[in-house]
């Protein structure tokens, strides 16, 4: 990757630190290359099981239970905690017939949106929210802590770090949690669909589903499947490497799943998707067994730590 020869300064805080240590008033700076591994840097696996155990104590996530607007005005509460104070409710109209009954429902994604230096180009970081749970009745249980809260907590990893940071990307970065993914990717067509019809200029999205389970976590290496599109082939390969520069994964893409998460939309409205997603699958996908035990949160902070790299990379 070439280097970025551009100079950036570090946020206030940690200069006041750093120039107090080393007994110098100039304030230290950066390549891009540099900040960049910065900012990656201060993914924590803690905050990243925090909010899916969060996650997971809501019982249901269901898309058709009817606690689904109190889940989507949660995470929105979340998202305005964390300095996104004009998070909001995207709602839009779902009818879904399962086992022979139909359910008309309104549906809420939940948008948060960094305003950037420049507002020609923005770039979508994602995944959904709902879940599901066979063998159990999912309108009481549906735990979804690897599918998808691991998925939603890196969003939102994310969206504290830039924030807490005080990073001004260059562009606009648009934070979505989506709804009724297990439904037939519904939010994510949605959103994307307004996207196209309203001429957004989104230059990637970036999605996570399913990123924190790992079957031997005593054997490393550990891989990342980064699944991209054939208009994303590039962003797939800058994503690639940083898995060299900042974390200790092994990238590679089996694109065979390409078209079952919330990144598929985004591809058929003509926008450059990655989806990040995790090599092995455990036993209690889709069951009431989707709990935190199964997840793996020192792999899912390396798997962060590369798509925040890549994020932060485009914003400079």
């Amino acid at each position: 990757m070439k280097r970025n020869k551009n100079r950036f300064f570090l946020p206030l805080l940690v200069i006041s630190l750093v120039t107090a240590f080393a007994g110098c008033q100039k304030e230290p700076e950066m390549t891009g290359e540099e900040y960049v591994s910065y900012l990656a840097g201060h993914v924590s696996s803690d905050k990243l099981e925090s909010n899916v155990r969060w996650l997971e104590s809501m019982g249901t996530r269901f898309a058709l239970a009817d606690n689904r607007r109190e889940v989507a005005e949660q995470i929105r509460k979340r998202f305005v905690s964390l300095g996104y104070g004009s998070a909001t409710l995207d709602s839009f109209y779902l009818e879904k017939t399962i086992q022979g009954i139909t359910y008309s429902t309104w549906q809420y994604n939940v948008v948060a949106t960094i305003y950037g230096r420049e507002h020609d180009s923005i770039s979508v970081v994602g995944a959904h929210y709902d879940s599901y749970a066979t063998g159990v009745n999912p309108f009481e249980v549906a735990p979804g802590a690897n599918d998808n809260a691991s998925g939603l907590a890196a969003v939102m990893e994310i969206a504290r770090i830039i924030k807490g940071s005080r990073f001004v990307p260059k562009y606009d970065i648009t934070f979505v949690a989506f709804a009724a993914e297990e439904l037939g990717l519904h939010g994510s067509r949605y959103q994307a669909g307004k996207s196209a019809t309203e001429g957004d200029k989104i230059m990637m999205m970036i999605n996570y589903d399913m990123i924190s389970f790992v079957a031997d976590p005593d054997t490393k290496p550990w891989y990342l499947n980064i699944i991209h599109y054939d208009n994303s082939a590039g962003l797939r390969d800058q994503a690639a490497a940083f898995c060299d520069q900042n974390s200790e994964l092994i990238p590679y893409s089996d694109n065979t799943s390409n078209q079952r998460s919330d990144s598929y939309p985004y591809f058929l409205n003509g926008y450059k998707a990655l989806f990040f997603h995790q090599r092995d699958y455990e036993s209690t996908y889709h069951t009431s067994g989707d709990r935190v035990s199964v997840c793996n949160f020192e792999y899912a902070g390396e798997v962060v730590r590369v798509s925040c790299s890549l994020l932060i990379s485009k914003n400079l």
